[in-house]
């Protein structure tokens, strides 16, 4: 655990970067800072490893104060990604990699060893070992970062607005392969953000800041964008607040229509007996139960009563769902993206589970907001 008692960072000319900052960021947790520039969130951080020093107020680390320590080895069993990596240009991929454990005494042949099981673990090609920065793209340099940062496996990590360097489509497979791998190692991880948008997703805990170093609200994403604490942080957060708050929703809580699936082999006749009884679209699956696509109760007219469905042409499927994976936002999505205003659910292998559409979505959406509603209430009444 680390946590701030009480810390102030005031430099010489009197501009207060932090002020009096009371904050526990838990073992095994990722805390996001976020606010906007000039808040103080990057002093916070380079507070932990003792790259800026604060004025008053103490910072523990399990329990012992970092000022006691020694700051080269405190920084040594500190994890530290920044900003476009701060990468040795004239070192190879694995010397960057096991630049800590060689400064604490590991022989060359270990040290790059574990710079190549890092290599795995963060998703990077062996054969890259031996190539410098400049031969890689920027994601790939900035997962050389984080191995790099895991390297003498820290049980802290701090990352200070890693992936703001990187294009939205790369940025956002950072993101991903960040959790992915914090579900494994189960690190304690500050990280930096101005993007509000990423602190939700990453964070297990987001603490925003308001300009001249104060906390404005320390939650978790769902209860942050289901209570915002005052006007500021709501502005902070957005408008469409709503929309984000049904990534933490699970899908498996929608009513499925699994009678308006017929297999490509169903007649034209069939299908005209669902749209009679208010069916206006119909999913077409193929013998494995799989979704083809879509024909409407239209289109059903003009044909003879014996043609098969799957002879017919049909309405692209789009997007699919997993409930027991996704959430109500990703239903939403592909309801929304669909032209038949409904998304099919499938499970692990693809069949079909069942259709939802927007009245079934609006009715889940209303039962998981208030349900979430009511835990918050609780939380807040004890």
């Amino acid at each position: 655990m680390i946590t701030f008692d009480s810390v102030t960072k005031r430099y010489p000319d009197g501009t207060v970067a932090v002020d009096a900052l009371d904050l526990e960021i838990p073992a095994g947790k990722t805390v996001v800072l976020v606010g906007p520039s000039g808040c103080g969130k990057t002093t916070t951080l380079r507070m932990i490893n003792r790259l800026i020093e604060p004025t008053e107020g103490k910072i523990f680390l399990d329990g012992q104060d970092i000022q006691q320590a020694n700051p080269s080895t405190l920084r040594r069993g500190i994890g530290y990604v920044i900003q476009q990596t701060g990468l040795f240009p004239h070192r190879t991929i694995e010397d960057n990699i096991a630049t800590v454990p060689l400064l604490n005494g590991w022989a060359k042949a270990k040290a790059r060893a574990r710079a190549r099981e890092l290599m795995e673990l963060v998703g990077l090609d062996q054969g890259m070992a031996r190539r410098y920065p400049h031969q890689l793209s920027g994601g790939q340099q900035q997962r050389v970062g984080v191995a790099r940062a895991l390297a003498a496996d820290p049980p802290v990590l701090l990352m200070d607005e890693p992936f703001s360097a990187v294009d939205p489509i790369v940025r956002a497979t950072l993101q991903d392969e960040l959790i992915r791998l914090q579900g494994e190692l189960h690190k304690t991880i500050v990280m930096v953000t101005h993007d509000v948008e990423e602190a939700i997703k990453v964070g297990d805990i987001v603490a925003v800041f308001r300009p001249g170093g104060h906390l404005a609200q320390v939650d978790t994403p769902e209860h942050l964008l289901g209570a915002p604490a005052d006007d500021y942080v709501e502005g902070f957060i957005g408008f469409d607040r709503g929309i984000r708050r049904l990534s933490f929703f699970s899908a498996n809580s929608l009513d499925l229509d699994s009678d308006v699936v017929l297999g490509e082999n169903a007649t034209v006749d069939e299908a005209r007996a669902l749209a009679g009884r208010g069916r206006p679209w119909v999913l077409v699956a193929d013998a494995e139960r799989r979704p083809r696509g879509w024909v409407s109760a239209a289109d059903l007219a003009s044909r003879p009563g014996t043609e098969r469905l799957g002879q017919l042409p049909l309405v692209p499927v789009g997007h699919t769902f997993r409930p027991e994976l996704d959430s109500l936002r990703v239903a939403l999505d592909a309801t929304v993206l669909s032209r038949t205003e409904r998304a099919v659910a499938v499970e692990s292998e693809g069949r079909v589970l069942g259709v939802t559409s927007y009245e079934q979505l609006r009715d889940a959406i209303r039962k998981a907001e208030q349900a979430a509603d009511d835990e918050l209430a609780q939380g807040a009444a004890t």
